[in-house]
């Protein structure tokens, strides 16, 4: 008997670490089962055949995604004659929804059954785009209880396994280790700096983020700044702007998770690292800017009054947004100041994220994802 064969596809840096988590709990189970996609590094870590690097083209709107453009039809040509001379007994999509979308119709075309994993979140798109989601889906594993419910309101043959961050994202270090670690002191103020893991984030918000560190610092002396590096391929362009910047901040790389443990606060990117924030109950700004187009058609489309899922899982405003035109290195250092003399509210915030915690499910999601996936293989 031939073995199993499953395709998983990630554009993005946080769909390359699901994956290779789901990778990980998938061998557990079964380990003749192989894996062949298109993703990073983490993928290839855990034993995938990565095909063809995408992580550093993430995206998030239209005119934001065309320079990738071209980069995208050449993997979309390499998928469609992989489903065609090697077709895969699975698919398993993990989040970027427009180009895993493209690829979905592609294997439905040619009756290989499909997985979304970490799929379009339906409490942000119109009805009819997760309709259409569910349309070309053989099955959604859902991340969030609400979802799970949305998609089996259109007819998705829908999971609800749970958050993959919930009991992962923890520190592996004690926190006197955690300050030895990354050369700092527990006696004075700690920041960190998330400026997103998609190269255009990095692009319009780090900048922002090194002139606000240069303001917060001429009033915090002690102030320390640090910035875990999301992704390897980032790290030259990341190091250069703080160079440039003239700001020293501390680059990290791995151990997002106990840098975050003692950091009093973090000011972040809109996405996964609010929810990673949230499980550590680390107080945060969250900051986001696109470009004019993507900003007009997010809030005719968009449903929700937040960006940060934070705020979204809480029904109401928990943790402070700074957005587009609001963004700016100013309001982002008043920001700071007034939250850094404002203990109680702090205090306030760690408590409202340990309740947004709870609402992710318990702990083992990616093992009840890997066990869909191992089924839907028979």
């Amino acid at each position: 008997m031939s073995r199993k064969r499953i395709l998983l596809t990630a554009a993005e840096v946080s769909g390359d670490l699901h994956a290779a988590n789901l990778v990980g709990a998938i061998k557990r189970i079964d380990a003749d089962i192989e894996f062949v996609g298109i993703g990073g590094e983490k993928m290839r870590q855990a034993g995938v055949d990565v095909r063809a690097t995408t992580v550093h083209m993430g995206t998030v709107g239209i005119w934001e995604g065309l320079k990738y453009y071209p980069s995208f039809l050449r993997i979309e040509k390499q998928i469609k004659k992989m489903l065609r001379e090697e077709p895969p007994d699975l698919l398993v999509l993990i989040n970027s929804r427009d180009f895993n979308l493209r690829i979905a119709r592609l294997a439905k075309k040619r009756g290989i059954p499909i997985i979304y994993y970490i799929a379009p979140p339906a409490w942000a798109w119109p009805d009819w785009a997760t309709k259409r989601t569910a349309r070309d889906i053989t099955k959604v594993m859902a991340i969030f209880p609400f979802e799970a419910e949305l998609y089996r309101k259109v007819g998705a043959d829908v999971i609800f396994v749970g958050h993959p961050l919930v009991g992962v994202a923890g520190p592996t270090l004690s926190k006197s280790e955690a300050y030895e670690k990354f050369n700092l002191s527990s006696s004075h103020p700690i920041i960190g700096l998330l400026p997103g893991s998609r190269a255009y984030e990095i692009d319009s918000l780090l900048p922002m983020m090194l002139r606000a560190a240069a303001k917060i610092k001429r009033s915090l002396k002690d102030v320390q700044f640090s910035l875990p590096v999301a992704a390897s391929i980032f790290e030259k362009k990341i190091s250069r702007m703080v160079r440039r910047s003239g700001i020293e901040v501390k680059l990290i790389n791995n151990n997002i998770y106990d840098l975050m443990s003692v950091s009093d606060l973090v000011i972040t990117a809109s996405g996964t690292a609010t929810l990673e924030a949230a499980c550590l109950a680390t107080p945060m700004i969250v900051v986001y800017k696109t470009s004019l187009s993507t900003w007009i058609l997010g809030h005719i489309l968009i449903k929700f009054p937040y960006v940060s899922l934070p705020n979204i899982l809480a029904g109401k405003r928990i943790v402070p947004e700074l957005l587009q035109f609001r963004a700016t290195s100013n309001r982002l250092a008043n920001l700071t100041f007034s939250l850094w003399e404002d203990s109680q509210r702090l205090e306030q915030m760690k408590i409202e994220l340990n309740k947004v915690t709870r609402k992710l499910g318990e702990p083992g999601a990616i093992e009840r994802a890997a066990q869909v996936v191992v089924e839907s293989l028979s």
